[in-house]
């Protein structure tokens, strides 16, 4: 099946310039790990940077970021985005949650709507990267990711175990069935 244009759009008050996916064959590998230090090494070497945690039922950026309890608001119809103390931008589920420890039981067209609401409608301003956290496998939300973000390359987390390593080959092949070409490797050890 070969990608067509991203479907979503950013709004006309934010310019990202790139999207990278980060993406793992199964949860627990470390990848909201890696993109929360891809993110803060970018942002110390100058990048204005952002995450989109598209893990929508595993949300994990906020905590790693010490947001915890923090709740992002709305400004007219579009959100204003979560801010680090190094000035990463992030927009998350558990940021639009009453209470945090909630579990997400939101079914495909609520989690879509989520991703479509977290893009379209943040107000993410100038940004160099937008880092998006993926959902774990090749299931429907990542999917939904590939086709609808402007995705420019993958960053692919695995863990050195056998088993790890042929799903992980699942999520390379998804990637490059949507047409991207950049893909770097990182295994957590």
């Amino acid at each position: 099946a070969e990608a067509g244009p991203s479907t979503l759009a950013p709004n006309k008050r934010t310019n990202v310039k790139h999207v990278i996916g980060v993406v793992s064959g199964k949860g627990g590998v470390g990848k909201s790990l890696v993109t929360s230090l891809l993110a803060s090494e970018m942002n110390k070497r100058g990048h204005k940077v952002a995450i989109l945690d598209a893990d929508i039922t595993g949300p994990s950026i906020p905590k790693m970021f010490g947001l915890s309890g923090l709740h992002v608001f709305g400004q007219g119809d579009k959100i204003i985005p979560a801010q680090s103390k190094g000035g990463i931008r992030i927009m998350s589920t558990n940021l639009v949650l009453e209470n945090e420890n909630d579990p997400v039981l939101w079914r495909g067209p609520m989690l879509m709507g989520a991703l479509k609401q977290f893009y379209e409608d943040t107000l993410w301003g100038d940004i160099d990267y937008l880092l998006v956290d993926m959902p774990p496998g090749t299931g429907d939300v990542a999917l939904t990711v590939f086709q609808s973000l402007p995705i420019e390359g993958v960053v692919i987390v695995s863990s050195p175990q056998d088993l790890v390593q042929v799903i992980v080959g699942k999520a390379v092949k998804m990637a490059a069935m949507m047409n991207v070409t950049g893909m770097v490797a990182f295994t957590v050890v």
